[in-house]
């Protein structure tokens, strides 16, 4: 009788060609969308595959999808064969965003301090904090990064899943217009804005959290009334 032989089991020292030109997309994604965002590639400018190819250093098929996904989130324009363009935006633009923008992060910021963890909540407070230094000392790296992770907390905290799909897709317009408004500054009163959302949400205050919120979107939506986008 024939003994059975073991069923060989599948290497894992090398991942699937597929699972690494996914992992290759995700980077070129996140790199190009963080240029989008703090407009080292500014609205109109035309850039073709091969020097987005360049400038990251990739190859063309994780490059080609990424730009296809900024495409589908409205942040460029495909010319087929030739490029593409970064998508313009006119004045309107953003007041369009934030009546988007409104209804959805009250809901955030309300769901979040119902149901935010203990941790979450302390994290929150550690937020809060760092924010005020980094104002205090105007380190503007050192508040973009805890407003990051203020932002995934916030999304996190909620627990909805439908939201959190909404606001990543709005979150680099939301950046690209603070750059356009403020560049590398930091307003005292955006800042605060956010260190009060935050500090609400730590102690399981819903209506301030909302009411820190809409104070937010005010400033915000003040900039855009008051100042017409031109770049």
């Amino acid at each position: 009788m024939n003994k059975r032989q073991p069923k060989s089991r599948p290497s894992r020292a090398t991942p699937p060609a597929d699972a690494e030109v996914s992992s290759m997309t995700e980077q070129a994604y996140a790199r190009l969308e963080h240029m989008i965002a703090t407009l080292e590639l500014r609205p109109g400018a035309f850039v073709s595959e091969a020097d987005l190819c360049e400038r990251l250093g990739m190859g063309r098929t994780p490059v080609r999808e990424a730009m296809q996904r900024l495409a589908r989130d409205h942040l460029l324009q495909i010319m087929p064969r030739k490029g593409c363009v970064v998508s313009d935006f006119r004045f309107g633009d953003e007041l369009n965003v934030i009546e988007v923008r409104r209804p959805l992060e009250l809901m955030v910021a309300r769901a979040a301090a119902m149901r935010a963890t203990p941790d979450q909540r302390r994290q929150f407070t550690e937020i809060a904090d760092g924010m005020v230094a980094a104002l205090e000392a105007d380190d503007f790296d050192v508040f973009a990064r805890l407003d990051m992770e203020f932002n995934q907390l916030c999304v996190a905290a909620c627990r909805n899943a439908m939201a959190t799909s909404m606001m990543r897709l709005m979150s680099t317009h939301n950046r690209r217009f603070w750059f356009m408004h403020h560049g590398r500054s930091l307003p005292r009163e955006g800042v605060e804005s956010h260190v009060e959302i935050a500090r609400a949400i730590a102690r399981s205050d819903a209506d301030q959290a909302a009411h820190a919120t809409e104070r937010l979107l005010a400033y915000v939506e003040g900039l855009a009334r008051q100042s017409p986008i031109a770049v």
